[in-house]
């Protein structure tokens, strides 16, 4: 919920603070702002979990996080709905980091693949429910989606009585701490970290921008960009959902490569999209490529991840996340200010596409090459 729960009430915030200086980047800021103090907080989260500990870290962060989402249902400007969005961020640091090391510490193998899946499936399916809503809501009022956020204080008793914390894993000695550190492969990481920061960057797009090219088609409600960007999110959950399927028959590099280039693809289908319904082809598409980003990336690294630094490995994986969320806007609006937003979505859409098939050819000819050289050799 973060941030694309008000997507769809974008528009109307622009409108209701019109008047505030560089309200058309602040009420983009009010979907992103979140993101920046995740980037801030989560590397101190993932200390806070491997020290201290999971639950209590867990229940503080869902309490913040109801209080600060609903904030925005009654705060007059601008500026004090920013300062709630970072209250936000700082819980979602929390709650991100937390639950991705308790799936690390839970479980392993082939069933960490399988629950980690779910999670970003519910995760996703969740977005369907909650922009859809924001969508229905926000008919209502600008601020009535802001309300959805006071949903996760009802998760607090639940926490309290079902979560267990585990055992803490700690090196018996400085040497065997080395030991353990030098397993954790540093280019590995840094890919991963990198591809989920283009990947979110690339996917907050969608949220960002879609619901202002949507206006452009005139009598547009909230509800129909609502139902728009949870198509989008609704085929990244049921990709998710069997992303376990796809790493049977994939590697972590190959499944990449795979999301970006449909992800890519939907973009250029959405450039040249003439009404709304034509845009559904390319979010469906897009969305299949963003069902794979989030599972890919958690499951890689917590492959990858020795048990005393799970709980910091999991923040700066939440760092890098929210980071592209929060520059996004920064990114892209230079180049729809410069074109337009349908421009944007091509010229972004081509270059990632292109990417993507440049590698996988050059990973096919370099294959055939080695297959020839084999042979030769043998013959």
């Amino acid at each position: 919920m973060s941030g694309a729960t008000i997507g769809p009430v974008l528009p109307l915030i622009g409108e209701v603070f019109a008047d505030t200086p560089n309200a058309a980047l602040l009420t983009r800021l009010v979907l992103t702002m979140p993101a920046l103090f995740i980037v801030i907080a989560s590397p101190l989260a993932g200390y806070l979990v491997d020290k201290y500990g999971r639950k209590k870290l867990l229940l503080a962060a869902t309490l913040l996080y109801g209080i600060s989402g609903s904030a925005g249902s009654w705060l007059d400007t601008l500026t004090a709905i920013l300062v709630s969005r970072a209250l936000l961020g700082l819980s979602v640091a929390g709650v991100m980091t937390v639950c991705i090391t308790l799936i690390g510490d839970y479980y392993s193998g082939a069933e960490r693949q399988r629950v980690m899946g779910m999670q970003n499936a519910f995760m996703a399916f969740g977005g369907v429910l909650f922009i859809t809503g924001s969508g229905f809501l926000a008919d209502i009022s600008w601020r009535a989606p802001f309300l959805i956020y006071a949903t996760a204080l009802f998760l607090i008793p639940a926490i309290a009585l079902l979560i267990t914390e585990p055992a803490r894993i700690k090196p018996v000695d400085s040497q065997k701490k080395r030991e353990n550190d030098r397993s954790v492969p540093l280019r590995t990481t840094a890919l991963i970290i990198s591809m989920a920061f283009f990947g979110m960057a690339m996917f907050y797009m969608i949220p960002v921008h879609l619901p202002f090219m949507l206006d452009q088609f005139g009598s547009m409600t909230s509800t129909r960009i609502g139902l728009a960007l949870s198509s989008f999110v609704l085929m990244g959950a049921i990709v998710s959902l069997n992303y376990h399927r796809f790493l049977r028959r994939m590697t972590y590099p190959a499944i990449y490569l795979l999301c970006f280039f449909l992800l890519g693809t939907g973009y250029v289908l959405i450039s040249f999209a003439g009404s709304y319904y034509q845009i559904f082809t390319g979010m469906i598409i897009g969305g299949i490529g963003s069902g794979l980003l989030m599972p890919n990336s958690s499951i890689w690294l917590l492959s990858e991840a020795p048990g005393h630094l799970r709980g910091r490995l999991s923040g700066m994986l939440t760092t890098a996340v929210f980071l592209g969320q929060f520059l996004s806007p920064i990114m892209t609006q230079p180049l729809v200010d410069t074109l337009s937003i349908t421009a944007g979505f091509l010229v972004i859409g081509t270059a990632v596409a292109v990417c993507c098939l440049l590698v996988i050819l050059t990973l096919v000819v370099k294959k055939r090459r080695g297959r020839k050289k084999a042979d030769h050799a043998l013959s």
